[in-house]
């Protein structure tokens, strides 16, 4: 399905490109496109539609000594205001995909906390217009698990600083704390022989600098904070498809100033 789209974005940057580029005062949200997960997010009326692959490959598992490496490279592709009518595809919406690759550690610090701090650059490039966007994020993120008579509390924090620096120019900085609440409970019920779990998520994000979606120049729309609750169904082993690591499926609904969201996850929490 990935290399699908991929080749279907190559197609429509083919045919836009012997077009000649119609002036606009509309840019792109980079960051938050890229580290939003695969779902569909709405926001001063403009509608993007986000696949993510998260592929990554464990180089060390963490122990008592030293730290685990995970090396990530999620794989994002964005559709921005697709539903309009096809005559205005070329003229009025986006098309992009970036990549961005990066590092994470991961170690138990203290009995049932884990640590894990990370670090990622990339690219992404609209492929319809030709623009293109550096794209980066550090910072850390913990978790807590509280181990329950049958179940578990899990407390996930994240305090992240990520941004992009567009090709024409424009950059785009900001920081995010945000705090979540798993709660898993067994079902007691076995999925590919594996135990299987259901969990109910609520976590609150909190924007530094406020997360600034690039509409149009002369009305652009920034996010203090966002809340979201998500339900998800799981397993206390992970599968693998496709070499990825799976251990739930989740659906997520995220909300904000002017801004509401659906999105797909496969890992608590951010």
């Amino acid at each position: 399905m990935g290399l699908a789209i991929v080749s279907a974005l190559v197609a429509i940057s083919t045919h836009a490109q012997e077009r000649s580029p119609q002036p606009r005062g509309e840019l792109i949200d980079w960051t938050y496109a890229s580290t939003f997960g695969t779902g569909i997010y709405n926001v001063g009326g403009r509608t993007v539609t986000v696949f993510r692959v998260p592929f990554s490959h464990r180089l060390r598992m963490p122990d008592d000594d030293q730290w685990g490496i995970r090396l990530k490279a999620p794989v994002t592709v964005g559709l921005y205001s697709l539903d309009r009518p096809i005559g205005d595809l070329f003229d009025d919406n986006f098309a992009t995909v970036s990549v961005l690759p990066g590092i994470e550690f991961e170690k138990e610090i203290l009995p049932n906390w884990t640590l894990r701090p990370t670090v990622s650059y990339g690219l992404g490039q609209d492929v319809i217009q030709g623009n293109w966007s550096q794209i980066w994020e550090i910072g850390a993120r913990s978790l807590y698990r509280i181990p329950l008579r049958q179940s578990e509390l899990s407390i996930s924090n994240a305090m992240l600083y990520s941004g992009n620096r567009a090709s024409d120019g424009v950059r785009q900085n900001y920081g995010v704390f945000a705090t979540g609440f798993n709660f898993i409970v067994p079902t007691g019920k076995r999925l590919l022989d594996r135990p299987s779990n259901i969990g109910v998520h609520l976590i609150h994000y909190l924007f530094f600098n406020q997360v600034d979606f690039f509409l149009q120049s002369e009305g652009r729309k920034t996010v203090a904070q966002q809340y979201e609750v998500a339900f998800s169904f799981g397993t206390y082993t992970p599968i693998k498809v496709l070499g990825i690591d799976f251990d739930r499926i989740g659906v997520g609904f995220r909300t904000g100033q002017d801004f509401y969201a659906i999105r797909i996850f496969t890992d608590f929490i951010f």
